[in-house]
């Protein structure tokens, strides 16, 4: 595969697993105007607070062994026979691994909602997440076979009939029958479980019944260390809800949920980017010349559609407010920019740290993470007492900011790669401009229209210096992504007419 198609490639599936992610949050953006109007701040809160909590428990579910999964796939890319032992064996261990949380959690149920809420009322609720999280992980694990094989159109079809199957869930148990938090878990079992049954049958052929010790040991040699990494990765996010919570109340943990919930632009395009990313960078973990080529263009291109969906999503974010929630929620519109930013980090470091999966060092990952974590809490707990859910968002933005600059150096060390640090800062710097100028702008009292006005000036100006900022081969190269990709598109309609 030539760079030029390799590129239309990943354009390609950029686009297709956007609009798998499209039709998955499709579901979860009309139903959430459903759950916030329904349900009150409090009951919202609760809900986030308990899955901030539960969540840890969650990543027990296989251990990370889906990365390893990942790693050796395409090793035995003409190997059938040895793919099926390694999906097969990690199937069962994930399938495994539920089972041992479903038997814990009764006992852990009653614990954290002393702890979380200091009495028993929400024991109920907490056991319930225990039982909704083992599909949803397992789930993500059956997900993740039909990247593995670039399956996009599957990838889609199957998130669209998860997210439908939620959609008339949550209609049913919230809207009509009134069941409250009870409803929500309702709904999210039922999905999983489908969404479950409809990847295994896509992905039969990686299946068997048996289990190779030999692959569970490799598996899990490279997927166990990366356990505390996913830990302090779900640390740095759960931190904020369990913080507010301590600090203020559920209320303010909604308000700040659904401030992340409304990024969902971002969001799409970022894990959209790192599913089409992530099969091509294991792909070319053992071709170092193209690989050292071609990491410095994609962190600048992501870098720079990142932050322009993050200033388009500002442009219409008080407009997406008041469609989609009460007035109350209004409180938290200053924390999308910040957001914004947060996820260039999450998923940059997918880009940045090619050196620990070449080596297999992951347990530099958890090193890197672990110190994020701790400067994560320091910083929440200095900043949130004094600004409540702004410096909440604040010290969010700079645990994950740690994370990707220390894997960042890690990388570099054990794989050099020479990248442009030159347009990542000026990048960050243009948007936080941009950025502050357009929430002021948003939150002042200006006619509606000059407001609107303003706020699309500021956007195309952003985007026209962003893309002067770029090197000349990453301004090309993203320039020739899409005129192929919109070429391709071009024949794919011309033929469909015919």
């Amino acid at each position: 595969m030539t760079e030029s198609q390799q590129n239309t490639k990943i354009a390609g599936d950029i686009v297709l697993y956007g609009l798998g992610g499209v039709l998955s949050q499709a579901a979860g953006l009309i139903t959430l105007p459903l759950i916030v109007r329904t349900l009150t701040a409090v009951e919202y809160g609760t809900i986030e607070t308990i899955s901030a909590a539960t969540g840890y428990f969650s990543l027990l579910i296989g251990l990370n062994i889906l990365y390893g999964v990942y790693r050796y796939y395409y090793e035995y890319e003409k190997d059938l026979n040895e793919q099926q032992k390694i999906v097969s064996t990690a199937i069962f261990f994930t399938f495994f691994c539920g089972i041992i949380l479903a038997l814990f959690a009764f006992p852990l149920s009653s614990r954290l909602s002393q702890n979380l809420f200091q009495s028993d009322k929400n024991r109920q609720f907490i056991l319930m997440s225990f039982f909704a999280m083992i599909p949803m992980a397992i789930y993500n694990y059956t997900l993740g076979l039909l990247r593995l094989k670039r399956q996009a159109l599957a990838y889609i079809l199957s998130s669209l009939a998860v997210s439908l199957m939620y959609l008339f869930s949550i209609v049913i148990f919230i809207d009509q029958l009134r069941l409250g938090i009870r409803g929500f878990y309702y709904a999210q079992i039922l999905s999983y479980g489908l969404g479950i049954v409809i990847t295994m049958f896509l992905s039969r052929e990686l299946l068997t019944f048996s289990i190779s010790l030999n692959w569970l040991k490799r598996l899990a040699k490279y997927s166990i260390p990366l356990v505390p990494s996913t830990f302090f990765i779900w640390s740095i996010g759960a931190n904020t809800r369990l913080f507010l919570n301590t600090y203020t109340d559920a209320a303010r943990v909604a308000y700040y949920v659904f401030a992340s919930k409304l990024s969902f632009l971002v969001t799409l395009f970022t894990q959209a980017f790192n599913s089409a990313w992530e099969p091509t960078k294991y792909s070319l973990l053992n071709n170092e010349e193209q690989l050292k080529k071609k990491l410095p263009s994609i962190l600048s291109i992501y870098t720079f559609t990142t932050f322009a969906v993050s200033i388009f999503l500002l442009v219409i974010a008080r407009e997406a407010y008041l469609l989609l929630a009460p007035p109350e929620y209004l409180i938290g519109i200053g924390l999308l920019g910040i957001i914004g930013v947060r996820w260039l980090f999450t998923i940059g470091v997918c880009i940045i740290d090619p050196g620990t999966a070449k080596t297999g060092k992951t347990y530099l990952v958890s090193l890197a993470l672990g110190i994020a974590v701790v400067i994560n809490m320091i910083a929440n707990r200095l900043l949130l007492p004094t600004f409540g859910i702004e410096g909440a968002a604040v010290a969010e933005l700079i645990g994950f900011a740690v994370a990707m600059i220390i894997r960042w150096l890690i990388s570099n060390h054990l794989f050099p790669i020479h990248w442009d640090v030159k347009y990542f800062v000026m990048s960050l710097g243009v948007y936080a401009l941009i950025a502050v100028t357009i929430t002021r702008v948003t939150l002042s009292n200006l006619p509606i229209i000059w407001s609107v006005a303003l706020r699309f000036i500021l956007l195309i100006g952003f985007i026209f210096i962003e893309f002067y900022l770029l090197d000349r081969n990453s301004r090309r190269e993203l320039v020739s992504t899409i005129q192929s990709f919109a070429t391709r598109l071009q024949r794919f309609t011309s033929r469909e007419k015919k």
